[in-house]
């Protein structure tokens, strides 16, 4: 181990090469900073979440209303509310992670889904609509949305079947 004099200076060497790589360390903090989304792009994404939490919301609303009316779909029916509030659930967080501020428009109150058939449609149109958004998403957007299609598939087609 060596021990440098208390006196010690950079060579003129040590100091070329520190300045030639500040433009360097500076180009690359600013391409990995562009990569991240802007707040438009988070506002954008999170009102695209926002319809579909809505439409969660409001299957999960419909489902447990129709639960106790239509004793012969009960039981499915208390699936479907549990399974539609879970993934508003998961909206919700995703929007609030996102841009929090968008997150007060998913309780918006609209008119209820009044028979089992109303609510098989809008699972359906569920189903297509968060499946075709997954393809355009990416990262975990685009699998909590496919996984939300598939679910909606299933409780269409097997629990209200």
């Amino acid at each position: 181990m060596s021990v440098r004099p208390s006196n010690f200076s950079p060579s003129r060497r040590s100091v070329l090469r520190g300045v030639a790589v500040l433009p360097v360390v500076a180009a690359a903090g600013a391409a990995v900073s562009a990569c991240g989304p802007t707040t438009d792009e988070e506002r954008d994404l999170a009102e695209r979440l926002v319809e579909h939490a809505r439409a969660a919301v409001r299957q999960q609303e419909a489902a447990a209303a129709l639960a106790p009316r239509t004793t012969e779909y009960t039981a499915a029916l208390t699936v479907v509310a549990q399974q539609r509030g879970e993934h508003a659930q998961a909206l919700r967080d995703e929007v609030n992670r996102v841009h929090s501020s968008s997150a007060g428009r998913i309780d918006d109150p609209s008119a209820p889904l009044a028979t089992v058939d109303a609510l098989r449609e809008a699972l359906v149109s569920s189903t297509r609509a968060s499946g075709g958004a997954a393809v355009t998403e990416s990262g975990f957007v685009a699998g909590l949305l496919a996984s939300v299609s598939a679910s909606c598939k299933t409780l269409a087609e097997v629990q209200l079947a």
